[in-house]
């Protein structure tokens, strides 16, 4: 909610500074988010009089003016189309800084002296009208400041509100709170209205048939309008508070919205048919023509506001093209009603269409309000477009609100705020937020809310209101007793910490995506069809389509993440999350839940530096991240197998199995190109791994950590090089090797891989050293020869290849 300071003094007297009356705003619930200074700059900018009007003789769109400055007289070329002689405007003189930060020069314009800047609304920051020269009231003598004739020193107040208060989406909501929390009396608007016309129920009428959606329906008329731009005052409040001004009919509309959040919408009285008005549901599929000339289709959800012969207005939302006010009307009936705020919501989220209306009436706005704001809306017709008001107004309410009653314990209020609070004062705090309190007895209050307070509806809603009053920085800090868990802690939560400190060390950041995700998700990693991960668990009531359903899978809020990052430049980037997938059970309302760790990098491993060459992330940078994790788990049987089939969101030839003890524990591997393109993601140089955290935690049950003694006797090294087929995987030899070494095998690693050259391009070489170590002698040269000859002549066997 936004609105300027000096509307907001019109209802309340504020004798504090803007930054104390945020605090206390704050303090009670209602955020300031923001204070924007407004005509801070201007206090040298004057007020002249056009005296004399002349053609440029060098430019035909420019004028040369003379000006009265009160003490001098002083040329200025202008090109406004508004300019006209004895109009009083506002004058910036050389040396003045406007708001924008342009510094006014005597200069020469195509060779004509020009001694200053006659100036529009835009230039000074009130508003953002330059259609041309802001005309100023012919009461103001040339020469005063400017500052001196409006009250140009303001500020924008940004207020955040909770949605169940509906009741501060307004400047006059707003008064309200600050009279209640400052001891001031609120001032109304002034609600004089001249209803002098033919009387309004001879010419229209209201027919409700869906009195659950529309509870009350009130109407006015006022004609013989003129459409005509709105006035200042009015446009730079409208500006200020993030509405467009468009005609003084509309703008009266919107003003009244604002001033008493009450939306309202005129109707060209002349293209209504039949004159009247007829609320009613939609039908299914039925189509209709908003303002914004978008044609939508409806269904039962929504209710409509029709003449006696077709829709008019889609109810609470936005009005309909066939009967908006254009430049040729004349006549208009204005609408002001209460519509149910669970119908206005269906309706304006089937649509996807949310306006200032929808915004108030979703969340229930004074259903006792509407008389109130329809006046002062045909108030400010006849004062601004010189229409005449017919006499009454149509109010069709069937069943009048009844406010609740609602009983309140003075020592269950302390006991729940940890206050100890008097009866009197809070019964002083809820008097001055406009409640009827009467007592009950020493510790009861009986308590009934105003109309607009719809949020008010249990006892614990008056503690909190209690609570604003007092004021939450007030409120006594208090430690909740928590009470230890019985039995042990869940291990799941443990490894969780374990494995986020571990994969931080290796420099990942953790991300925390939304589980709701959008049903393509399946089809861009190309799952098929039948997989369980398109057994999508449903929402009932998403927000938007793309978060309608729970995930399966956590790679596709890592690639969101990756394509949201590179968006803003980051290309280097090493995340990963802790979460749950969700996957729907037919046979079970509730669905499987598993619990998983995904890890993704992207970009440089290291960057260029004086003494290193930059490298890329590959294949086994995320492979060498599992085996770092795995190994600070102490978790030994690991096993990395080429995937026999495509995983999705993997590629084929660059992904693998992660097996922990024989089980299969995930994946991990190169992002499938297809996939990225899908996420509009420009680069192939990505990795990611998953794993189930249950197939972890099992195989850490069964680890038993115990400590190994060093061997006290020298290793004996021996390098082999052998060439294989060039599929053949590195962990093959590795098996051989250990299973014929007799436990004298220390290690085995590694340590060079050839393609070309001599090789055939069907092959590759790989060398290992063997480090043989035994536990209880110094191994004999001779007997480790033998040994690794007979290990060398196995794996010729076993796999088919040659010593290089």
């Amino acid at each position: 909610m936004k609105l300027s300071l000096n509307w907001l003094r019109d209802y309340v007297d504020i004798d504090m500074s803007v930054q104390d009356l945020a605090q206390r705003l704050t303090m009670s619930g209602l955020e300031v988010e923001g204070i924007t200074p407004i005509g801070q700059s201007l206090e040298k900018i004057k007020v002249a009089k056009i005296l004399v009007i002349e053609d440029h003789p060098q430019a035909d769109r420019l004028f040369i003016c003379q000006v009265d400055m009160g003490n001098k007289q002083v040329p200025v070329v202008c090109g406004a189309p508004n300019l006209r002689e004895g109009d009083l405007v506002p004058i910036a003189p050389p040396g003045t800084t406007l708001p924008n930060g342009m510094v006014i020069k005597e200069s020469r314009i195509r060779g004509e002296r020009s001694e200053g800047m006659l100036l529009a609304e835009d230039e000074m920051g009130l508003t953002n009208d330059h259609t041309g020269i802001m005309i100023l009231p012919h009461d103001v003598e040339p020469g005063m400041e400017l500052s001196s004739v409006m009250p140009l020193e303001d500020f924008a107040i940004d207020i955040s509100l909770t949605p169940n208060r509906p009741d501060c989406a307004s400047v006059f909501g707003i008064a309200r709170e600050v009279a209640a929390l400052t001891g001031q009396r609120v001032k109304m608007p002034s609600i004089e209205v001249r209803d002098v016309g033919p009387p309004i129920t001879g010419l229209s009428s209201v027919t409700i048939h869906d009195p659950s959606g529309c509870p009350r329906y009130a109407a006015g008329m006022a004609q013989g309008i003129e459409l005509k731009p709105s006035p200042f005052w009015m446009r730079y409040r409208l500006y200020h508070s993030g509405v467009r001004a468009i005609n003084n009919i509309v703008d009266i509309t919107n003003y009244v919205l604002l001033e008493m959040g009450q939306p309202l919408h005129a109707f060209d009285y002349d293209r209504l048919m039949e004159n009247r008005i007829v609320v009613r549901r939609a039908e299914q599929g039925e189509a209709f023509t908003t303002l914004d000339g978008q044609s939508r289709t409806l269904s039962k959800d929504h209710l409509l506001i029709c003449d006696g012969q077709r829709p008019v207005a889609l109810a609470g939302i936005m009005g309909g093209l066939n009967s908006e006010i254009f430049e040729g009307s004349k006549n208009v009936l204005i609408e002001s009603a209460y519509f149910d705020p669970v119908t206005i919501r269906k309706g304006s989220k089937a649509l996807n269409l949310s306006t200032e209306a929808s915004y108030r009436f979703e969340r229930g706005i004074d259903p006792e309000g509407a008389k109130t704001a329809l006046k002062r809306a045909l108030m400010l017709i006849s004062d601004l477009s010189g229409g005449t008001v017919n006499k009454g107004i149509i109010d069709v309410y069937p069943t009048p609100y009844q406010a609740p009653v609602i009983p309140l314990r003075i020592r269950m209020t302390n006991a729940f705020l940890g206050t100890s609070l008097s009866k009197e004062r809070v019964s002083s705090y809820l008097k001055a937020l406009e409640m009827d309190v009467r007592d009950l007895d020493e510790d009861s209050l009986q308590v009934v809310p105003p109309s607009f307070r719809v949020d008010l509806t249990r006892e614990v809603d008056l503690m909190e209101e209690v609570a604003r009053m007092e004021g939450y920085d007030r409120i006594p800090v208090t430690i909740p007793l928590i009470q230890p868990l019985e039995g042990d802690e869940d291990p799941a939560l443990a490894l969780g910490e374990r494995l986020k400190g571990i994969l931080t060390g290796l420099g990942f950041s953790e991300i925390i995506t939304y589980s709701f995700i959008s049903p393509d998700s399946a089809d861009y990693l190309g799952v098929d069809e039948g997989s369980p991960l398109r057994s999508f668990v449903r929402l009932q009531n998403p927000l938007t389509i793309d978060q309608s359903v729970m995930r399966t899978s956590m790679i596709p809020g890592l690639l969101a993440t990756i394509k949201e990052n590179m968006d803003y430049g980051q290309t280097d980037l090493k995340l990963f999350e802790w979460g749950r997938i969700y996957i729907a059970d037919a046979s079970n309302d509730l669905p499987h839940e598993r619990l998983f760790l995904a890890g993704i990098i992207t970009g440089l491993f290291e960057p260029k530096t004086w003494n290193n060459m930059e490298r890329p992330v590959d294949f086994y940078d995320i492979k060498g991240t599992l085996e770092v994790m795995f190994q600070s788990l102490s978790i030994k049987n690991i096993t990395f197998e080429k995937v026999r089939k495509r995983v999705p969101g993997y590629e084929a030839e660059a992904a693998c199995n992660v097996y922990l003890s024989g089980l299969s524990a995930g994946y991990l591997g190169q992002a499938d190109a297809d996939v990225l393109g899908r996420y509009d993601i420009n680069t192939k140089n990505i990795y990611m791994f998953e794993l189930d955290i249950k197939v972890l935690l099992d195989c850490l049950q069964k680890t038993i950590i115990k400590f190994e003694p060093f061997s006290k006797f020298p290793a004996v090294i021996r390098d082999l090089s052998i060439v294989v087929d060039q599929y053949l995987e590195s962990v093959r030899i590795s098996d051989i090797i250990k299973k014929n070494g007799k436990g004298l095998v220390d290690s085995i690693t590694l340590f060079d891989m050839y393609q070309g050259g001599k090789i055939a391009p069907s092959q590759k070489a790989m060398s290992f050293r063997v480090c043989y170590r035994s536990k209880g002698s110094t191994l004999d040269g001779k007997e480790v020869n033998a040994l690794h000859e007979s290990i060398v002549m196995k794996i010729l066997e076993e796999t088919g290849g040659t010593l290089r």
